[in-house]
């Protein structure tokens, strides 16, 4: 269910813990620098004001869950860079899309109108049309 209030958070992440970055899969080993989710978490604070970052993952663009609403409702934004352009998706548990690119790109914002938020229990997930690529998805959530 998609509510459209600011919500508290009591979110956890699905993915790898925002304290460590993932190690890379080997085939993107030639991938430069030590934290490859460096871009997006630098532009938190224009994406999400207010907001802290609770996950971070990178898929090949098959359906991840990121986020689950553990204790209360949660609302969040979600960012992405893929390697080629995507149609990224943030779907709740029955698969329907609450948040979309409007068309393929390489980077962008889900929810990107305000926070997308889900009820206690449940959880979202992010997943991509277009090629099987590279894709680093970080999350922030309302503290």
């Amino acid at each position: 269910m998609l509510l459209a209030c600011a919500c508290g958070m009591a979110a956890r992440a699905t993915g790898h813990p925002t304290a460590t970055p993932p190690a890379p899969p080997e085939a993107s080993a030639a991938t430069p620098g030590p934290n490859l989710f460096e871009s997006i978490e630098a532009r938190g604070p224009s994406i999400a004001p207010g907001m802290h970052q609770v996950a971070r993952q990178e898929s090949t663009g098959e359906k991840v869950e990121l986020v689950r609403a553990d204790q209360q409702d949660t609302c969040v934004r979600v960012a992405f860079e893929a390697a080629v352009p995507v149609l990224a998706k943030l779907v709740d548990g029955a698969n329907r899309a609450l948040a979309t690119t409007g068309s393929a790109a390489v980077e962008g914002v889900l929810g990107e109108h305000g926070p997308v938020c889900i009820r206690k229990g449940e959880a979202l997930s992010v997943a991509v049309d277009g090629p099987g690529a590279p894709v680093r998805w970080v999350a922030w959530a309302a503290p």
